[in-house]
């Protein structure tokens, strides 16, 4: 059984991370079959997947900072109870259907596809954590009262390291809703990116081509959630035991 005693129990079996393993060799061996087909290709493939990967990682980098300042800012008060209704209704407007405002405001550019992504990422993240501080045990609220963290204490003292395991399960669902908002912004009008390189080679019937990217993305997440998100779920786990 693959997972330390406070591990989050992913691959139960050895089978499982074999299956994974599998499940990338092929995508893998497109790739080897892809070098026969041309550098220049791997070399489109490499670059596009690296500026959408950069896309995302910023647009994770600003929700971030945003969501959980604002949840330990408001996580609590009065005004955080009364706005929750309205991030909820904010949270169930279709991403997509705000595209032509982006445009409108941004033109296809970086920060458009950054911005957008963004807005799609931080919600998970900051429901998560406001979440994490409404349950919070009154004992400790009152014991961090007590031992004096208030103000700026109280949010890194206290109110942060309370919400860690909620930033982190968040942020996973947050990363999976960004790749979807990268690519599906990419494959709508962008000159550039992961999404445009699969789109043209869906349509010039590139399969080897296409497949190989798409076993590309899959060994990227792959490796982040194995060497990342894994044992910050671990961690996080064993905030509660």
């Amino acid at each position: 059984m693959i997972h330390s005693s406070h591990g989050i129990k992913i691959y139960r079996h050895r089978f499982h991370l074999w299956l994974i393993v599998i499940a990338l060799f092929v995508p893998l061996a497109l790739l080897f079959w892809l070098g026969r087909l041309g550098a220049a290709t791997n070399i489109e493939l490499l670059t596009s997947l690296a500026l959408s990967f950069s896309r995302l990682i910023l647009a994770y980098a600003i929700s971030l900072v945003i969501a959980v300042g604002f949840a330990v800012t408001i996580g609590g008060t009065r005004l955080g109870a009364f706005l929750l209704p309205l991030f909820d209704l904010l949270q169930n407007v279709p991403s997509f259907a705000l595209i032509p405002v982006f445009i409108l405001l941004f033109g296809y550019t970086n920060t458009m596809a950054v911005v957008f992504a963004a807005t799609a990422i931080i919600w998970p993240i900051l429901f998560y954590v406001l979440n994490a501080i409404h349950l919070a045990r009154a004992e400790l609220n009152e014991a961090a009262t007590i031992f004096g963290a208030t103000g700026n204490k109280r949010i890194w003292h206290y109110l942060i390291p309370l919400s860690f395991p909620a930033i982190i399960t968040g942020s996973l669902v947050g990363i999976s809703v960004g790749w979807e908002a990268i690519i599906g912004i990419e494959i709508i009008g962008f000159p550039n990116g992961i999404g445009v390189f699969l789109t043209q080679a869906g349509e010039k019937g590139e399969t080897a081509v296409l497949w190989a990217g798409i076993g590309l993305i899959l060994f990227l997440v792959f490796v982040i959630n194995r060497a990342i998100w894994t044992p910050l779920l671990r961690r996080a786990q064993s905030y509660g035991e």
